[in-house]
């Protein structure tokens, strides 16, 4: 499987580089905001996007809109969304996106149990939808 890490936080974004390549996660492309990582998806092609929902340059829900983005112009890309935040609403928004595909949105406390993310990576990458059992919303499958 082939990954770009969008991530803000230098040190989160190499920690989580280290922590898939070493379970065997093809790291194709690194990105720190929005425009670099739509430019690295739109190099590197690949299966899986992990994206931090809280990006430059309010650190809010900007990953959100890149997700947007990239499920507009790579639909068959899968996006992983990590955030501090058990926002339902973030979550509403991530699998609402059109054109429907393959998603998940996970708690960044999952990056204490590293192969408890890899596994919901996989789902995300076997397109599946995977929500952090944490969060509470209305949708479907978790």
């Amino acid at each position: 499987m082939r990954i770009v890490v969008v991530e803000a936080t230098p040190s989160l974004r190499e920690a989580l580089v280290r922590l898939f390549a070493e379970r065997g996660i093809e790291v194709v492309g690194t990105a720190a905001g929005h425009q670099e990582g739509l430019r690295e998806v739109g190099r590197a092609r690949p299966d899986v996007v992990v994206i931090d929902v809280s990006l430059p340059p309010d650190h809010t829900d900007e990953g959100l809109g890149t997700a947007r983005a990239i499920r507009s112009r790579h639909p068959a890309v899968g996006l992983l969304v990590l955030s501090s935040r058990a926002e339902a609403g973030y979550v509403h928004r991530l699998v609402g996106l059109d054109p429907p595909g393959s998603a998940g949105y996970v708690l960044k406390e999952r990056l204490g149990d590293p192969d408890d993310l890899v596994a919901i990576l996989r789902r995300v990458h076997a397109g599946e939808i995977v929500i952090d059992p944490h969060i509470r919303w209305s949708g479907g499958p978790r």
